[in-house]
């Protein structure tokens, strides 16, 4: 995910600065926005409900601050499948 040497074609590090900063800053606001890109609903012709938007933010919010920002912060390196199975 993270862009380098090795995956030349991933994401600076900027942009996961950037979620980071946002979970902590306005974190129900961020789950809320975050639910849409997740499910897709922001794409034409997409039917996702508001109720499992809801249910994401709700589930998301009872995770605490840690779990996304630990998660925003580990993530990013990893560069294949492979790399799950350390």
């Amino acid at each position: 995910m993270l862009k380098s040497d090795a995956n030349p074609e991933g994401l600076p590090m900027e942009v996961f600065d950037g979620l980071r900063e946002s979970a902590v800053n306005d974190r129900s606001q961020f789950f809320k926005d975050l639910a849409v890109q997740f499910y897709g609903a922001n794409r034409p012709g997409a039917k996702v409900s508001q109720g499992v938007l809801d249910q994401f933010w709700l589930w998301s919010m009872q995770a605490g601050l840690r779990a996304p920002t630990t998660a925003s912060r580990r993530s990013p390196r990893l560069t294949s499948p492979r790399t799950y199975g350390r």
